[in-house]
């Protein structure tokens, strides 16, 4: 009998080592979607599917959600919204939150969502909405407090967005994720919290310096600060209208960073 025991605790623990994050990018795009409208640049023209992006949105193991803007009803409608337990919310422009007002109105949800964000972000999002309408759960944390989900651990991470209240959001099973779709420089401290970090979400606002705006960082940029954090993979995100098609950005990454960077897309789902 002791002997069945321990060879069915081995079993066990070699289940649970080999669980994988599933990560979904449900948009990638920067605050407007892509093609702009009414424009026939070479982005906003190209016909291939990995062109088409939507808001900067990620899902995670099907329940947890990053960042919620206008276009979450278009990406859960077909991803069984029902199992949405947690949201994190990076900061507070509309591109990031309009969507909690779909998310507040789920019929057959197994649970209400519970909404963990910091004191300064939730008080932008007031600005926004009456959260006593929003039909969630609320629950104020601290940067750098770490909120367990079963076997996930999630850790809201200052960085700088202009003079927007901004924070990176990690992720940790036995890998870890850290996403970053908006800011301009990461905090000391923030950097260590994230470095040699499995997978890097990171913002892509532009190629390089033209179309930079305050507030991000250049693809250019992100390169350089990918390695710096020796991030084992990079993914660039929150893409914007002065960056380039997908297929040129594969291309680019591979020249300029190494085999470890891509462009997300729309709809790109990996096991971590």
């Amino acid at each position: 009998m002791h002997h069945l025991a321990t060879k069915e605790t081995r079993l066990t623990f070699t289940f649970c080592k080999n669980l994988k994050m599933k990560i979904q990018f449900l948009g990638t795009s920067a605050g407007w979607p892509l093609p702009r409208l009414g424009c026939r640049c070479e982005i906003c023209a190209s016909k291939a599917p990995k062109d088409t992006r939507t808001r900067t949105q990620l899902l995670i193991n099907d329940k947890i959600l990053l960042d919620a803007g206008p276009d979450t009803y278009k990406h859960l409608v077909l991803n069984n919204p029902q199992k949405i337990e947690a949201i994190f919310i990076s900061h507070q422009h509309h591109d990031h939150v309009l969507g909690l007002w779909d998310i507040s109105h789920i019929y057959n949800r197994q649970q209400i969502p519970i909404l963990y964000v910091t004191q300064a972000v939730l008080a932008g999002i007031k600005k926004i909405f009456d959260t006593n309408l929003l039909k969630l759960k609320v629950k104020v944390i601290k940067p750098q407090e770490t909120v367990h989900l079963k076997n996930t651990k999630i850790t809201y991470f200052p960085v700088i967005h202009g003079n927007t209240p901004a924070f990176g959001i990690k992720v940790k099973e036995s890998k870890i994720l850290a996403y970053i779709p908006d800011f301009n420089k990461i905090l000391p401290s923030s950097q260590k919290v994230i470095r040699d970090c499995d997978l890097l979400a990171i913002d892509g606002s532009s190629l390089g310096k033209i179309g930079k705006t305050a507030g991000h960082i250049s693809i250019n940029d992100g390169i350089q600060i990918a390695k710096k954090l020796k991030a084992k993979q990079t993914y660039f995100v929150h893409l914007g209208h002065k960056t380039a098609t997908h297929k040129f950005l594969e291309k680019y990454l591979k020249e300029n960073g190494d085999s470890n960077f891509y462009p997300a897309y729309d709809g790109l789902e990996l096991n971590l």
